[in-house]
């Protein structure tokens, strides 16, 4: 297993900076070297203009920025470990030029795009499903991604893609391929035109209310077929103990359905490395 994640680094993670972790920079270098990971890209949430009104998922950048680099130069990092600076950005129509202000002048190595928040309603909270059918929540938000990559294309990752599966309430809690096949080629075909990244993001696949997703070999194949290169994959760890979560089996996955390589970024720049199995 070591052998395996030598190349890998984890692109999703969240410090103390976010205000769902409670987690410093130290302790998740010391988790992320533990499973024998490479490096880790620190991504704290920045959702503006929430429809609550709630301001606290943003973060202080040039203060986590200056932590980053305060431990990066520190005696306690490991010679060979990585730390890249990252930034997960939720996506709503209103807050786009909001973002680009917010982040203007800063310098990062990952830009996350995701999605929290679908017409104003948080499907975290349960609301957002009520009256919708499993095809009509889940081809939403897949359409709603869409429009915000193209109005907001300064990204490198697309981020938890199914997000929405996790908490709905549905029987079925996996996307699959061919019911959105449409929607998931024309996102498929702006990041591989664009040289973004499809992530996995292995938080999706934990079981929640007796449920577990499952991630569908036929995006996979489908983002391949297509020409898709670039794969990260990313815990979106807020706790230590998570970090390289199930990577083992989803990069096994990675390398079965055809692709060669794992995808970190480093200056907004991608670099594949060869996905080692032992």
């Amino acid at each position: 297993m070591d052998k395996l994640f030598s190349n890998v680094v984890d692109t999703h993670s969240h410090s103390n900076f976010s205000p769902d972790s409670r987690t410093p920079i130290e302790a998740m270098v010391e988790a992320a070297a533990s499973q024998g990971l490479a490096g880790i890209a620190i991504t704290d949430h920045l959702d503006l203009k929430t429809p609550d009104g709630d301001t606290s998922f943003t973060f202080d950048i040039a203060k986590q920025q200056q932590e980053i680099d305060s431990y990066i130069n520190s005696d306690n990092l490991l010679s060979q470990f990585k730390i890249f600076k990252g930034i997960e950005i939720g996506l709503q129509p209103h807050n786009l030029e909001d973002i680009k202000e917010y982040i203007k002048g800063f310098d990062f190595d990952t830009v996350i795009a995701s999605i929290h928040f679908v017409d104003g309603v948080d499907p975290y909270s349960g609301g957002y499903y009520q009256g919708l059918s499993e095809k009509e929540a889940y081809g939403r938000y897949l359409e709603l991604f869409y429009e915000m990559i193209i109005a907001y294309p300064d990204f490198d990752i697309l981020g938890h893609y199914d997000y929405i599966a996790r908490y709905s309430p549905y029987a079925n809690r996996t996307l699959l391929y061919k019911d959105y096949s449409d929607i998931f080629d024309s996102l498929f075909k702006y990041l591989i035109y664009n040289g973004k990244a499809l992530e996995i993001n292995s938080n999706t696949y934990r079981t929640r209310d007796g449920k577990t997703p499952a991630l569908d070999l036929n995006i996979l194949k489908r983002y391949l077929d297509l020409g898709g290169e670039f794969v990260t994959i990313g815990s979106d760890a807020h706790t230590p103990e998570r970090f390289g979560e199930q990577f083992y089996y989803y990069l096994n996955m990675v390398y079965n359905c055809g692709f060669k390589y794992i995808t970190h970024y480093n200056q907004r720049k991608p670099i594949p490395l060869k996905i080692e199995l032992s």
